[in-house]
């Protein structure tokens, strides 16, 4: 059952939202814990650093707002494949990876892939995903490496990164075009994305010298 709401989580959410829409448009480095504050419409510009204290705590409570309901889904998709697909297969993996977030950057309030692109560019900012509502992320990237180990593992590393900017910045993409999709619309180009995507970790390998 959801905590009921309260103000001081109704600010929480403001600012979290507004810190989202701010970083993924100009990028992390670019805002300031003030700016956070009077976007989220606070007469007290300190308000963000009051709630999370500094700005990489809020960047984890940004992450922790959206990657409930994207864990959710992912483990649901994990679920269904121990049920319906064999678990060898790389198609359904990549469709635990993508269509959540996919589907989430399609509807409102789309600014979160924007925010993951800002986040990856960002050398200052890095998480290890090592808190609850990144399980389901943990157990896909378990399985793409397991699908990957016939390659050198700085191969292996290559393509990762590689897959992680193509579906970060692919739907940022979408997110930025606007408006937003509905659920079936989304679906071609989702469906295009795991296609792109499976392609990526399938190609083979140039043997160099």
């Amino acid at each position: 059952m959801a905590s009921p709401a309260t103000p001081e989580r109704d600010t929480r959410e403001q600012l979290i939202l507004a810190a989202e829409r701010l970083f993924a448009e100009r990028g992390i480095g670019e805002v300031s814990l003030r700016e956070v504050g009077a976007a989220a419409g606070q007469r007290n510009t300190s308000a963000a650093q009051y709630h999370f204290g500094n700005k990489s705590a809020l960047i984890e409570a940004i992450f922790d707002h959206r990657m409930r309901t994207i864990n959710e889904q992912r483990l649901q998709h994990l679920a269904e494949m121990q049920v319906e697909r064999p678990d060898d297969e790389l198609r359904p993996l990549l469709e635990a990876f993508i269509v959540p977030l996919a589907t989430t950057a399609a509807g409102p309030h789309g600014y979160y892939a924007r925010f993951l692109a800002q986040f990856s560019a960002d050398p200052h900012h890095s998480t290890a995903w090592d808190w609850d509502t990144a399980t389901s992320l943990r157990l896909v990237w378990r399985g793409l490496r397991r699908h990957l180990s016939h390659l050198p593992e700085a191969t292996a590393r290559a393509r990762l990164r590689m897959l992680e900017h193509l579906v970060v910045h692919t739907i940022a993409d979408h997110e930025r075009a606007g408006p937003h999709d509905t659920a079936e619309s989304a679906q071609p180009w989702i469906a295009e994305l795991v296609d792109a995507a499976e392609g990526l970790l399938t190609a083979p390998t140039t043997a160099t010298s």
